[in-house]
């Protein structure tokens, strides 16, 4: 048997772009979540004395790796020795390789992977993957990872993309999942996407997302998976919460609300709902029937006047209140086939490739690649485009017809 903790995508030092509005107590407390989750982690190994450790990349947000992340990386890789606890990793491609003239020494106990896979044993365990040498890793690594070993377990680390998968991560070291069977590994431990999925049971295939939400699409608890082999029992996978911050979305019926002093109230009672126990919340709250709501209080919501006048609480703060779009207005309410072919049109710039396809010129400009990189991958930006564009469209469309009527 064989007791392990699989982890990736730390993202440890990320510096949370688009948040320096938070009150700088608020700002520090997330900027060092990333650090607190994996120290968390490292705790948790320790008492349970598991047998490993394997990170599958991305252990730092960028290639620059800061001496402070790499400071706090070692320090618990020595809290990991001194229990002798062994950790294999991987870098991914948000913290690609270099020469190593500008990395620390890591202690002994730890073993990273070079930038072809190889494959490492410990007692009746081998372990195989490989470290990203560049960012921009497209071709198809898994050809040239070995079968299976003569060993009791074999456990595979990679860093990749699901082929045919509906993430909005870019496509690197990419795989499918006969790939993975056809090598005939105990455990897949995978990284890079950020939304926790256990691909097949057995042999277990798993991302364990990433250990905390670092935007508001990475909603909720985040963590990393305990993990428990053994010859001929079923694999147990437990996952645990590492995020000492969660990012929490909601959308509450305005339905009879009128006036700001009951939308205030409301807003009040749902930021008292949300709070947890020793964790801190960062909540955003959609507000949907808000036909009701006088212009002048959607003014307020608007030029962000409600929000600076709501009173935040200790653990949990809100940082966004939006509204919900109107309810769906049939434009063509005389001619079905146009109704239907605006809907159409509707949902077919909604799906990701579209999407992508139409504002490529945006996310591919060398500014936006380089300063921010995940805004193709921002759900929010999205969601607030299409709704945006679709209320001009209407705009549009409706005062063309008054037009027509009136000239008729």
């Amino acid at each position: 048997m064989i007791r392990f903790i699989h982890t990736a995508d730390l993202h440890l030092d990320s510096p949370f772009k688009g948040l320096k509005q938070l009150h700088p107590k608020l700002y520090d407390r997330v900027y060092q979540s990333t650090f607190q989750a994996f120290e968390r982690l490292v705790t948790l190994a320790i008492q349970e004395a598991v047998d490993f450790m394997v990170i599958a990349g991305d252990i730092y947000d960028g290639d620059n790796q800061s001496v402070k992340a790499q400071a706090f990386f070692r320090d618990q890789m020595t809290r990991l020795k001194t229990a002798q606890i062994p950790v294999f990793l991987s870098h991914g491609n948000h913290d690609f390789m270099d020469n190593g003239t500008s990395r620390l020494q890591m202690p002994s106990n730890v073993t990273v992977l070079g930038n072809q896979p190889e494959t490492h044993y410990l007692n009746n365990t081998a372990i195989t993957g490989f470290s990203y040498p560049k960012r921009w890793v497209t071709e198809r690594m898994i050809d040239k990872y070995p079968k299976r070993a003569n060993t009791e377990f074999h456990i595979g680390l990679l860093h990749g993309y699901l082929e045919g998968s509906a993430s909005a991560e870019d496509v690197y070291a990419p795989f499918t999942i006969t790939d993975l069977l056809n090598k005939q590994y105990d455990y897949w431990a995978l990284g890079h996407i950020h939304k926790r999925q256990v691909l097949i049971q057995q042999p277990p295939i798993v991302y364990p997302g990433n250990t905390q939400g670092r935007n508001p699409n990475e909603l909720d608890e985040k963590g990393a998976f305990l993990v428990t082999l053994q010859k001929g029992m079923e694999p147990t996978l437990t996952f645990v919460n590492t995020a000492p911050i969660w990012w929490k979305e909601k959308t509450i019926s305005l339905l009879g609300i009128h006036t700001l002093d009951v939308l205030y109230t409301k807003i009040a009672e749902e930021i008292a709902r949300a709070e947890k126990p020793d964790q801190t919340i960062l909540l955003s709250l959609k507000l949907d029937d808000r036909e009701a709501l006088p212009d002048d209080v959607i003014t307020r919501i608007h030029n962000g006047d409600l929000l600076a006048g709501i009173s935040q609480s200790e653990n949990v703060y809100l940082y966004r209140i939006s509204l919900a779009p109107k309810k769906e207005r049939l434009v063509f309410s005389a001619d079905d086939r146009m109704q239907q072919s605006f809907n159409r049109s509707k949902e077919h710039l909604s799906h990701d490739e579209t999407y992508r396809r139409v504002l490529q010129d945006l996310f591919k400009h060398p500014t936006v690649r380089t300063r921010f990189a995940d805004l193709e991958q921002d759900r929010h930006l999205k969601t607030t485009i299409l709704q945006e564009a679709e209320e001009l469209l209407l705009e549009d469309i409706v005062f063309e017809e008054g037009e027509s009527i009136n000239e008729d």
